[in-house]
């Protein structure tokens, strides 16, 4: 509200000696008008009621709540008191509802307060006292005055009161700090003092506040630092230390009173590092090694470049990683366990039988195992058996699909790759150091990994990509479900590396040769299924008498398809032999007619059975059926739709 210097006791008299609140006079301010009448309406300006006050617990819960405000705003006003050249005034503190919180005056202000019943714990509210500038700084939320006859209480006419408000840095009053003077000295410059005054006190809150933040997250960092797994190590461009955590100080053997140190006299860092800090890059899991007091230690480096508002350097960070933690989570999040284990083979056939026996034998051995056979016999699985029964159960089983690794990637896959000058990957012969790793498909490997591959088998040594040559400890078992043999002969196939892989030699008999097999293989994976969809599920007899019956080309994968899409098929907990797929169905009764099939006298009903067991044996796949059938895509599509067959049933 601004100064109205013109405003006269006369202008006062006036207003109060009208019979009307809607009387008004010409020369009045509109706004101390409407301010005015407003008291008018709920008090008389001749009577001065005492005060509300908050005391006891209530006004020590005021003042426990406003603890932030009241330790920064009361040292600020106790200042300016302190050097104001007055003999009678007063400082107030005041929160947001105008409830004086604090107050330091002289003692003849201080008389004339107390007397109004004016203390600690009371509330300067209009409704009760009349307009004045604590409530008024608080409903304009802006710094004003109330001097003399401005008052609407004639209690108050003595008096000049200056108060501006106190914002936090999140734009929310705290309160605000007021000035009394005797009206014979009120100043123009007091509005502007406790204007400036409110300011400083917002400022130093906002401050204090980012700082206890500030400190709040140093903390919450450090306890990150001091909690991750891997060391940090933090120094300045200077070259003194100005972090290290703990785990950082067991991997290189240092103590945490280091910091302040100067790093050099501590450690050598790696060349790589170095040649990082003169280009200003960071690095990213490098492979290197660290002198540290005489002592060489090999780990894994990241570095981060801190950098400040002008994008200058402000300190160096390096993350430090064991090369065994790193080994082992690279396993962990690959999934580079073997989880089964020969009690989880089924067989009951003494083929099976043979072949669980040879892989036992294989285990205990050292050499690398060759295992072949049809596509769908479970030679992972078998790989993972012998694993587990071998003393290298615990160490990483990483397994391979060489026919799914592109032929440009296949070198830098199986002998590690180079990057960013000295940045390395590892190569999968390193991350299967001390375990197993498994080449599903190994005639599809490259001539070149073949030869990397021989040389590993014969002496132990692998040639990586970037020239150096390193001591893996690797047991390879290998699988394949071609004639390696006749492969050879085509010069598609090293001779010698399979003369190395045929160690242990392991052939696994189609599941056709061992229909004895399929009952034990049926009722694992029904088992399976009950587990998975929570309820009971079993097998008639009729549908079990047809699955003995059938060839079945795609071996387990395919029994474990059908017995999947049959249960989805069965209407109720039991698997019908109507459940079964047509394939199924007609293939076993041309085999109940004797040796030679006998073929169905409708053509349509013998199309449609080559169709179903395409679909089986291709799972569903359109471009695969169209290469088994020797036909075109919209031939097949155009049958399938003619023949009711739906292609979800077999993928």
């Amino acid at each position: 509200m601004p100064p109205r210097h013109a405003l006269t006791k006369e202008i006062w008299q006036a207003f109060v000696s009208q019979p009307s609140v809607e009387a008004s006079l010409p020369d009045m301010d509109p706004h101390l008008q409407q301010v005015w009448a407003r008291c008018r309406r709920q008090q008389r300006h001749d009577h001065w009621p005492v005060p509300h006050r908050a005391k006891g617990v209530t006004f020590d819960s005021i003042l426990k709540s406003k603890a932030s405000f009241l330790n920064v705003a009361v040292p600020a006003i106790e200042d300016i008191y302190e050097y104001l050249e007055n003999d009678s005034c007063a400082f107030l503190v005041c929160d947001e509802t105008g409830c004086s919180l604090y107050g330091c005056a002289t003692p003849e202000m201080e008389d004339k307060l107390h007397a109004l019943g004016i203390a600690e714990g009371v509330y300067w509210r209009e409704g009760v006292i009349g307009n004045n500038a604590i409530s008024s700084a608080m409903h304009l939320a802006k710094a004003t005055q109330t001097t003399g006859y401005e008052h609407f209480k004639q209690a108050l006419h003595d008096l000049a009161v200056y108060a501006a408000p106190v914002f936090d840095g999140n734009g929310s009053a705290q309160g605000c700090i007021a000035l009394v003077l005797p009206v014979e000295k009120a100043s123009v410059s007091a509005l502007g003092l406790i204007h400036s005054a409110a300011r400083d006190i917002a400022s130093q809150m906002r401050a204090e506040s980012m700082l206890t933040e500030s400190n709040q997250h140093l903390s919450e960092v450090h306890v990150l630092l001091e909690g991750v797994e891997e060391g940090v190590l933090a120094w300045y461009p200077s070259g003194k230390i100005h972090y290290l955590n703990q785990k950082g100080c067991e991997l290189l053997g240092l103590t945490t009173s280091e910091s302040g140190r100067e790093i050099n006299t501590i450690l050598a860092l790696p060349q790589c590092v170095q040649q990082a800090i003169r280009h200003g890059k960071g690095l990213d899991m490098v492979e290197t090694t660290i002198e540290c007091k005489g002592k060489l230690i090999s780990l894994v480096i990241s570095l981060k470049i801190v950098r400040n508002d002008h994008n200058e350097t402000h300190c160096y960070i390096a993350l430090l990683y064991p090369l065994k933690h790193i080994r082992d989570l690279v396993h962990q999040h690959a999934g580079n366990r073997a989880r089964l284990t020969f009690d989880d083979i089924v067989g009951v056939s003494d083929a099976m039988h043979r072949t669980i026996r040879q892989a036992r034998h294989a285990a205990k051995g050292r050499g690398p195992v060759l295992l072949h056979g049809e596509d769908g016999l479970g030679k992972s699985h078998l790989a993972q058996a012998i694993h587990n029964a071998s003393e290298r159960r615990g160490q990483p089983f990483i397994a391979m699909n060489c026919q799914a690794i592109p032929k440009e990637l296949m070198a830098t896959e199986f002998l590690g790759s180079v990057q960013d000058g000295d940045k390395t990957s590892p190569s999968k012969f390193e991350l299967a150091h001390g375990g197993t790793l498994f080449l599903d498909q190994v005639e599809c490997l490259s001539s070149e990994v073949q030869a990397a591959l021989l040389h590993l088998l014969k002496t132990g040594l692998l040639n990586r990509m970037n020239g150096n040559i390193i001591a893996v400890d690797v047991r390879i078992i290998a699988s394949s479900t071609i004639d390696l043999i006749q492969s050879v002969e085509e010069k598609h196939f090293r001779g010698q590396l399979l003369l190395e892989l045929q160690t242990f030699d392991i052939h696994i008999p189609p599941l056709r040769d061992r229909l004895e097999d399929v009952p034990a293989l049926a009722e694992r994976k029904r088992r399976h299924l009950e587990a998975e969809k929570k309820l009971s599920l079993s097998i008639s007899q009729e549908a079990m008498s047809y699955l003995e019956r059938y060839r079945w080309p795609g071996n387990h994968r395919e029994l474990r398809n059908v017995i999947e899409r049959a249960a989805n098929f069965a209407h109720g907990n039991i698997i019908l032999a109507r459940d079964l797929p047509d394939s199924i169905l007609h293939t076993a009764e041309h085999e109940t007619t004797g040796n030679q099939p006998q073929y169905s006298n409708n053509l349509a009903d013998a199309e449609k059975s080559t169709i179903i067991r395409s679909a089986i044996h291709c799972h569903g796949i359109i471009s695969k059926m169209c290469d088994d059938l020797q036909i075109s895509r919209t031939t097949l599509w155009r049958k399938l739709k003619h023949y009711g067959i739906k292609m979800g049933d077999y993928k």
